[in-house]
């Protein structure tokens, strides 16, 4: 499955890219993140999510394959629960905007279980939405800085 877009972010690129290297900001801008450490070039991350046929409790790893402040954040994600898996390998671009920032993203996907039979167009959405939560609270943290 392939998800991109863009997200209009109010904060300066700098504070966005900050916000992204900050496991405390980083946990609290993705959505269900319930636990997030260090482990090795990356972090264990643990998800309660509460979405339709999404909903349960994911485990896995976020490894970070390429930084480059602060233009690029590339990272994998594997997520693993009751439903299922997922796999995405995640490209992101941050252009300022003005004052702001244009993070732009592209992800490629592979899904098993339960969340394989949603189908591309209700995994899509529930992702859509799961973005777009997280890029307000990335938002939100990197105001703060």
């Amino acid at each position: 499955m392939h998800i991109e877009g863009d997200a209009a972010l109010s904060s300066p690129r700098g504070a966005v890219f900050a916000a992204l290297e900050d496991p405390e900001a980083l946990q609290r801008s993705l959505p269900g993140c319930k636990e997030l450490r260090a482990d090795g070039d990356g972090y264990y991350a643990r998800f309660v999510i509460g979405v339709a046929a999404v909903r349960g409790e994911y485990e896995g790893s976020i490894r970070v394959r390429r930084a480059q402040a602060p233009t690029n954040y590339d990272f994998d994600l594997q997520m693993e629960g009751q439903s299922g898996f997922l796999e995405a390998q995640v490209r992101t671009a941050l252009n300022e905007q003005g004052s702001g920032t244009s993070l732009h993203y592209a992800a490629e996907a592979e899904m098993g279980g339960m969340l394989a039979s949603l189908g591309q167009r209700v995994a899509g959405g529930v992702a859509t939405m799961l973005v777009r939560q997280f890029c307000g609270a990335l938002d939100r943290e990197a105001k703060g800085r």
